[in-house]
Formats: structure tokens, C-alpha cells, sequence
């Protein structure tokens, strides 16, 4: 599975990556980790230097979220954010998880 051919698939996803694609798909994320306790999700804390530069990047997180009607936990704090990523409806961690984690990382490099 490549990065590349990832496309975000809209409506009630059902379905969870199974363990070895998730750790395939997390070769290419490495800062991302499996987060949770009953529920899995996809988290990456990004180091930002200040509140403000936090926030400015929560809102470019926010932009995305809205664009693609999927949206993450974000936790703030100075200058750090938290991305927590998961499908809902599939109740853990589906491909529209890991396009998301890898369009934030793309949104990063460009910060």
C-alpha cells in the first residue's frame, strides 16, 4: 500500500485497518502512534514553539477537518498540538485516518 494511492472515501466507513496494514501505513507516519484504551487512534503531538503558533496550526487543522467533514481531537497546549485521528462509525482506525494523519504531516512541512 502507498501513501500516494490513498484517497479519502466519504460516508459511513465500517471497516478498521487490520494490524498489518496499519503498520505498513505507520512506516511512512513515523511520529504518528496507536493511541487509545477502548477505541484505537491515530496521534501525532507536533512541537510548535508557542501558543500562538499552536493555535495557528489548530485552525489549519480545522480548515482540513472541514474540507473533508472528518474531524480529529485536538489537545493545545504552549506550543504543542495533539492530532488524535479516528473513524467513528468503524470505531478505530480506518484509511480516511491515515490520509488525514498524512495530509496534517504535509500541512507541517509547510508551517
Amino acid at each position: 500500500m502507498q501513501m500516494s494511492d490513498l484517497t479519502f472515501q466519504p460516508g459511513n466507513i465500517t471497516d478498521v485497518l487490520d494490524t498489518a496494514q496499519l503498520d505498513e501505513y505507520l512506516e511512512n507516519l513515523p511520529e504518528w502512534e496507536v493511541t487509545g484504551v477502548s477505541t484505537a487512534m491515530l496521534t501525532r503531538e507536533y512541537s510548535l514553539g508557542n501558543f500562538v503558533n499552536a493555535m495557528d496550526f489548530a485552525r489549519k487543522i480545522t480548515d482540513l477537518a472541514e474540507q473533508f467533514n472528518h474531524h480529529p481531537e485536538l489537545t493545545i497546549t504552549y506550543g504543542k498540538l495533539r492530532v488524535s485521528w479516528w473513524t467513528h462509525t468503524a470505531s478505530g482506525i480506518a484509511s480516511n485516518d491515515i490520509f488525514m494523519a498524512s495530509r496534517c504531516d504535509l500541512i507541517y512541512q509547510n508551517f
